[in-house]
Formats: C-alpha cells, structure tokens, sequence
C-alpha cells in the first residue's frame, strides 16, 4: 500500500527517534553521509551474516560482502540499528536524487514505511513494524491489563504464573563484562536461522550502544539460577520506547513462555519510563498483535542503474522472497480504548 504523503509524514515523524544519529556515529559499517535533497543522512556499508544454512546460501553471502565492501553497495542508516530513522525520498526521482554518490556506488538501499515506488528501484515489502500507543489515561501496567478482554487477561496471568521464577534484573547498570559476552551468544542463538545484517561481533555491538546511548539504553536479563537465559535491550527517547535487541536460551522456552514475558516486560518498562508510544519492532508480528500491538508497514527500496541487476531483484520479488500473511488480534475490549467519562 502507498501510504498518502500526509500519512507517510506522520509515521515517519511518529517512528523517527530522536538519538539515531548519536547511535549511527558511533556504529561499526558507517561511511560518507548521503545527500537527498537539502539533507544529508548517514549511511553505511551492508554486511550480512549466514550462521547456518546450506553452502551455496553462505557463499552468497559472501560475495555480497565483497562487493559491498568495495563501497558498491550503500545502505541509507545502518542495519545495525534498525527501524529507527527513515529518509524522505523524493516522489518520482530514482537513483538521480542521491546528489553525492561516486560512480563506484551503484546500488543504495533505504528503508521507507509504507510501499512507495520509484524510478530505478525495486520496492521490497519488509516485515511490519508493530507499534503499541499506550493512552493517557492508562497509568500503570494494570490499567493496560484491565484493558484486556477476560480471555487475554488470563492468558497473560498463565504467562506470569509460569515465569515466576525467573527474576528481571537491570543489566545495564553492572559492568559489561559480566554480561555482554553472554548476551552477545543469547542474541546469535535467537538469530541462527536468519541471514542477519547487524555483524558477527555481537558483544561489541551492545557495548556500542551503551557508549554511545549512556542511560538512554537498557538491556533487561532475565535469571534463572543464576544464568542469563534471555534478554531484551530498549532506547528511551523522551516519551518513546523502541525495542531494539531480543535473545533467548531456546532450550529455557521451550513452550515460549518466557518470550512472551519478555514482551510483556517491554511494555511495564514503557509504563516505567512514561513512554506513551512503544515500537516493538519487526517479527513476531501475530504473537504481538496479541499485547495490542498493531502493524505499520514497511519496504527496503533499492535503487540502481543496472538494468540487469533491476530485473534480477524483481526476479527475487516475485519468485523469491518471502510473503508475509498474518492474522492480527487484539487483546483490548473496545470500551477500554477511551477515558471512562467518553464513555458515560
């Protein structure tokens, strides 16, 4: 769907935080800024990163990172921070709108909300982004829970019932030797199946963002005799929560329970931090749906001048990739949604 410039000036505004670019100078991969328009961006080298997966898989991966190394490919942000900022694309202009690239750079990808299309490019539906606004009438993580219907409040009891004896525990707050080694393995194991563009140096990427973030990054471990046996890590910008880092011991959740208390987590730290706006991020898209999360759809757009390489990524469009069918549930009874005097 092609969003309305209105819609897809509110979203971005909406789904924008405010720190990216304090985090992306200090990530690993970044490069020469990239001029659209009147404005400059960060940009970065893509590198992508196959733990598993058959051979051929991997060794194309690695020629993608060879390429991409030699500055042929150019990422608009950096894909080690994902879903935080989203240029503003000029409607009806291709590769020409990039006024600063060198002639060795002939592919750049952006991020877009929405399913924008432009001249020289190829638009790759991605994941949704879901998104949780939390209204002000809601104080505390009880009121949000009051807001359920009775079938998901007992759910949501069952989840806690089962998890109790696991405890939470501020990670960020102890030294990042006594936990970043563990969380880095966490995070591997919950992205072993996936082709993944953040880096292999795991560790280091938590520490980049606690270096360059300070208080504003979290990372939430979750104990269970005294083993890390998961983790989620989040940015506060102002009255905005985005959830950025999730790992997961798979033989401790075996039934996805602690999964499920970790995104319950996420939102009493929202409540916590008196966010009233949370960004749970892509996957999971049906589990989340289910804390009322709703989707915002989103596209990778790559542009190049290759008439070979575009019909080879609409090749990959059509026959290759992924189609993302889900079905959306809310937790919420409608009343709920709105002050009790708008309802009287």
């Amino acid at each position: 769907m092609e969003l309305s410039q209105e819609t897809n000036t509110f979203l971005r505004q909406n789904l924008t935080c405010g720190l990216s670019e304090i985090l992306l100078d200090g990530l690993p991969n970044k490069t020469n800024a990239i001029q659209i328009g009147d404005r400059f961006y960060p940009s970065s080298v893509l590198e992508l990163h196959r733990p598993t997966g058959k051979y051929i898989s991997r060794l194309l991966v690695k020629l993608f990172n060879a390429f991409s190394r030699k500055g042929i490919i150019r990422y608009v942000g950096n894909a080690c921070a994902p879903g935080l900022f989203f240029p503003e694309l000029e409607s009806n202009q291709g590769i020409e709108q990039f006024k600063n690239l060198q002639k060795s750079c002939p592919i750049i990808t952006v991020n877009t909300l929405g399913h924008q299309t432009f001249p020289d490019s190829v638009t790759v539906k991605a994941e949704p982004y879901m998104v949780i606004d939390l209204p002000k009438h809601w104080e505390k993580f009880e009121d949000y829970l009051n807001a359920f219907s009775s079938k998901y409040r007992v759910r949501t009891k069952k989840v806690y019932k089962e998890t109790k004896h696991i405890h939470v525990q501020y990670l960020n707050q102890k030294p990042p030797n006594t936990w970043a080694a563990q969380c880095g393995s966490l995070l591997a194991e919950s992205l072993q199946d996936k082709t993944i563009a953040i880096g292999k140096n795991l560790p280091a990427l938590l520490r980049c963002y606690q270096q360059a973030l300070g208080t504003n990054f979290h990372i939430v471990g979750f104990i269970d005799q005294g083993e890390i046996i998961g983790f989620v890590s989040y940015i506060i910008d102002q009255n905005r929560m985005f959830a950025m880092h999730l790992g997961i011991n798979r033989r401790a959740d075996v039934q996805g329970k602690l999964y499920q208390r970790m995104l319950y987590t996420l939102v009493e730290e929202a409540f916590k931090n008196g966010a009233n706006h949370l960004n749970l991020g892509r996957t999971g898209a049906e589990i989340k749906s289910t804390l009322g999360a709703t989707p915002v759809e989103n596209s990778f757009v790559v542009f190049t001048k290759s008439k070979a390489l575009l019909a080879l990524f609409r090749l990959y469009v059509k026959f290759v990739q992924k189609k993302f069918i889900y079905t959306y549930r809310s937790p919420f009874k409608t009343s709920a949604l709105q002050p009790a005097d708008a309802n009287s």
